[in-house]
């Protein structure tokens, strides 16, 4: 068991979840969070994601025990074919679920070692630092249940047309194809039904996104600093 103290330098470093729909620019939050306000790490879920694929892992045998070995790559029987699996989970939402449920999970607990990894190297260096924390940034984080790891929720939120406007410039999309997307996501937490998760508690701040850069840093700023922002 650990000591007192222990428990104590523990709790001084946070988990931030910063989640937010597609081209509302939680990527460019968490990466400021880091680059510009002293947070010490960035984890991000879609990255770690994918690592949970590696061939052989339980995550594969779980996952093709789910949809068959039709979506194993030709000539292998312990790695996806991440294409053919994506024609199968995109076309229909409860095929995308099912995925989310066997995969989700695993993501869970890969982020948690890395978040307990980071901890420990934090205590170690026996830092006293108010911004001591590590930015989790994913998207559909309270959908998939990781809030428990988390001391606060931000989701960066922008207006639609804005969000429209750079999915057009940095992912070449016609503007038709932008909408769909992010008309896709408004059914996950956290991301349409915002006012619900303030009210519940899901949600620990709100990070607008329609100025500048320097706009976005300084909402940062003061959510790092503001009591309210943190469960």
């Amino acid at each position: 068991m650990k000591s007192t103290a222990e428990e104590k330098q523990h709790q001084k470093l946070k988990v931030l979840g910063v989640c937010g729909g597609i081209g509302q620019g939680k990527s460019t939050a968490s990466k400021l969070l880091v680059s510009d306000l002293g947070c010490i790490a960035h984890l991000d879920a879609d990255s770690i994601a994918h690592s949970v694929y590696s061939p052989g892992s339980q995550a594969v045998k779980d996952v093709v025990s789910e949809f068959g070995s039709r979506i194993l790559a030709e000539g292998t029987n312990d790695t996806i074919d991440r294409k053919e699996l994506g024609k199968i989970v995109f076309a229909e939402r409860n095929e995308m679920a099912r995925l989310e449920k066997i995969v989700w999970p695993h993501v869970k607990t890969l982020l948690s070692e890395k978040i307990e990894a980071l901890k420990l190297d934090w205590e170690k260096e026996k830092k006293d630092d108010a911004t001591a924390i590590i930015v989790l940034e994913a998207a559909i984080l309270l959908d998939a249940g990781w809030d428990d790891l988390l001391d606060g929720v931000w989701t960066v939120r922008a207006p639609k047309s804005t969000a429209v406007k750079r999915l057009v410039e940095t992912r070449n999309l016609a503007e038709e194809e932008a909408e769909k997307r992010i008309s896709y996501q408004n059914s996950s937490r956290g991301i349409g039904n915002i006012d619900a998760e303030i009210k519940s508690g899901g949600i620990t701040a709100v990070i607008e996104n329609n100025g500048t850069l320097e706009d976005l840093k300084e909402s940062l700023k003061n959510a790092i600093h503001d009591p309210k922002s943190w469960k």
